[in-house]
């Protein structure tokens, strides 16, 4: 089904623009520019909206532009390149605005609404990327009109958007620095040339099955390959290959991964070649202080947008206002990045984490940066994170919450509440569920400040952090 010529309103939640058809049901369109007149080719229909993508273009918006990458279409990873990065940011910006007004019933009088901080470099960015293999790489429309019959043939790249089983082969990448894509596509030659099987999705069979590529500002780069069958001599050979051919690939693990699914957090890796970590390091809190250093192993947490993780960490450390000596919580602290920021000035800082690797990589940062006032616990955030906790630690100055994209569980908001610690700074990556946790939030703190930060650029993503200051006994 197709609907011609919507026009484009505004941008809406998640990468969607929305329109009108001419009885006013909702359209909610992926491709699509505020601005733009749209075909819509009709993926869902509601009874009061449908849902859809750009079939043509009919009359372009002032805000379009020519995307940069050739994948764009098919590949849903970098949702917004037809949007020129000024525009992303002005969407993205209203976006978190929208979300804590409308759910998080945040007044807009009486808030301190901060600038929003667009990413230095719009392309390049990440330092992170998992990508699939695949015996049969998905086919674009025009591929597939072209030669309907053509034989299946393998692939290394991204999962299609909506579908778990179909992998688009990318040549090159422009969220991550050249290098990486140089490596990439040497490993997928390198096994084409030795005849080694990549991974069928839903048969479960195949060698080559996933690849991760990690780098640091250094310039250094580590791989990850999980193999769905032993590797055997060819596939050490392809490794062997690959590590001489690229002299700033520092670090290459391997695993076997016979489960359903791809996660590699509960496999055992191999270190094939070279160091155990990549080293990462961060300005430090204040002027003519240390730099803090890193380690990242091949589990361990740490932004994908290193220059921006700086930022946003100065943010959350301007909000808590830190003069020194307070007693700061930091909770779901990952590998530790935001607490031993927090600790070249608070007094006590005290980090929980669900996942032990994590947490044992936290340990080791803080004794690499000489920081001795920052402990670390592991266990389920609603199960830790009690009375008898606050009871051993002290109560807090500061609480620093940098929750997963489904934010709180209930039971961590109402501790929260409970302790009322003067501050709360909640970082989130999904203010959508932010402004929930912050409206349940509501009886015991109020709203004052917000600063929205760009860290995945050409994406619908963005993060907020917000300071929560506790209301007095009349006020609650």
């Amino acid at each position: 089904m197709i609907l011609e010529n919507i026009k484009v309103d505004r941008a809406g939640g998640r990468g969607v623009a929305v329109g009108k058809t001419d009885d006013g049901k909702t359209v909610l369109i992926r491709g699509a520019a505020p601005g733009d007149v749209v075909d819509v080719r009709v993926i869902k229909g509601k009874k009061s909206y449908f849902e859809g993508r750009v079939d043509r273009v009919v009359s372009p918006s002032p805000l379009r532009v020519e995307p940069s990458c050739k994948h764009t279409e098919s590949c849903g990873g970098c949702t917004w390149q037809h949007l020129g990065y000024p525009s992303q940011a002005e969407f993205k910006a209203a976006e978190v605005e929208e979300q804590l007004v409308r759910v998080g019933s945040v007044p807009r009088d009486g808030v301190v609404w901060h600038p929003f901080i667009p990413a230095p470099e719009p392309f390049r960015y990440r330092n992170k990327t998992e990508f699939s293999f695949t015996n049969n790489r998905w086919r674009t429309r025009g591929e597939l009109v072209a030669n309907p019959d053509a034989a299946a043939e393998p692939g290394l790249g991204f999962h299609i958007p909506g579908f778990w089983d179909k992998i688009l082969d990318v040549q090159d990448c422009h969220l991550i620095p050249d290098y990486g894509n140089q490596i990439r596509n040497a490993v997928r030659d390198e096994a084409l040339a030795l005849g080694i099987s990549f991974w069928q999705p839903r048969a479960k069979v195949g060698a080559l099955r996933v690849a991760m590529l990690r780098s640091n500002q250094a310039g250094d780069w580590m791989m990850i390959i999980q193999w769905g069958e032993h590797p055997g001599p060819d596939g050490f050979t392809m490794m062997h290959r690959i590590t001489e051919q690229f002299d700033r690939l520092v670090s290459l693990y391997w695993g076997l991964n016979e489960k359903v699914n791809d996660s590699m957090y509960d496999v055992d890796l191999n270190l094939f070649y070279g160091a155990e970590s990549l080293e990462e390091e961060m300005e430090p809190a204040l002027e003519g202080g240390r730099a803090l250093k890193f380690l990242i192993s091949p589990k361990s947490f740490y932004q994908t947008n290193p220059l921006q993780a700086h930022r946003l960490y100065s943010v959350a450390l301007t909000a808590a206002g830190l003069k020194g000596g307070e007693t700061v919580y930091d909770l779901y602290t990952g590998t530790g990045t935001i607490a031993l920021f927090m600790a070249q000035i608070a007094g006590k800082v005290v980090g929980i984490e669900s996942v032990r690797e994590a947490v044992d990589a936290a340990v080791r940062n803080a004794e690499r940066n000489g920081i001795s006032n920052a402990t670390f616990e592991v266990g389920d955030m609603r199960r830790i994170f009690t009375a008898e906790f606050v009871a051993r630690h002290g109560s807090p100055d500061v609480v620093v919450v940098d929750p997963p994209r489904e934010g709180m569980h209930p039971a961590v908001v109402a501790e929260l509440a409970r302790i009322k610690a003067p501050k709360l700074v909640y970082v989130s990556c999904n203010p959508s569920t932010q402004a929930r946790d912050i409206q349940m939030l509501s009886e015991a703190y109020e709203v004052a400040t917000v600063q929205g930060v760009d860290m995945f650029p050409q994406t619908f993503h963005v993060e907020s952090v917000v300071l929560l200051r506790a209301k007095s006994a009349s006020e609650a």
